[in-house]
């Protein structure tokens, strides 16, 4: 039986989904959206599960939904060659989500 493309909330427990939430100031390290903007944050994995990673704290970060969906299964560098063809300004992205890998959850 072939495991599910989509895990929905229950894949993580919801202490951890906080704790990377507050990690990560309540915003999306994509696009720096937070919640006061009425965004919907998620979390999504820098290496995608597809291409073998794993849902340790430092494979996580928060992203909104929009971006978490623009995203896909692409690796961290193909996401931001995507952002970049499509106007995107993607100074700082790579910065963030490495800041957010090291910051303690």
């Amino acid at each position: 039986m072939s495991k599910p493309k989509w895990h929905g909330s229950k894949w993580i427990r919801p202490e951890k989904r906080r704790r990377l939430y507050k990690r990560d100031a309540f915003r999306c390290v994509y696009c720096e959206q937070g919640v006061e903007h009425g965004v919907m944050l998620t979390l999504d994995h820098i290496t995608p599960r597809e291409l073998g990673g794993g849902n340790e704290a430092t494979n996580l970060v928060t992203a909104c939904r929009s971006c978490n969906s623009a995203k896909r299964d692409l690796p961290l560098t193909s996401f931001i060659t995507y952002l970049a063809d499509a106007g995107v300004d993607t100074d700082g992205i790579a910065r963030r989500v490495r800041n957010s890998r090291r910051r303690k959850y």
